[in-house]
């Protein structure tokens, strides 16, 4: 399971989100409990800060061209479901 965190600016794409949530290929997850200095929300603290770096910096990294690649493909399949 991977988690992810997007922000939907358009009714067609929420449209298209709430049919793959019916077909039981997501989840929609309502809250907003991500502490992340890259969302809005309250400040973090240097602590939690710096818990957050480290574990950035101690995360597996893939190429520029693997993620591409990755993305790719799950945009394919992607497509495949709202049609």
């Amino acid at each position: 399971m991977q988690t992810l965190t997007i922000q939907i600016t358009d009714d067609n794409g929420l449209k298209a989100l709430h049919a793959l949530e019916e077909k039981h290929f997501i989840r929609i997850i309502e809250k907003k409990e991500f502490a992340s200095p890259a969302l809005g929300g309250e400040a973090m603290s240097l602590e939690a800060f710096q818990n957050w770096v480290h574990t950035s910096e101690d995360s597996p990294n893939i190429s520029l061209r693997e993620a591409k690649a990755k993305w790719a493909n799950k945009r394919k399949q992607l497509q495949k479901l709202t049609l």
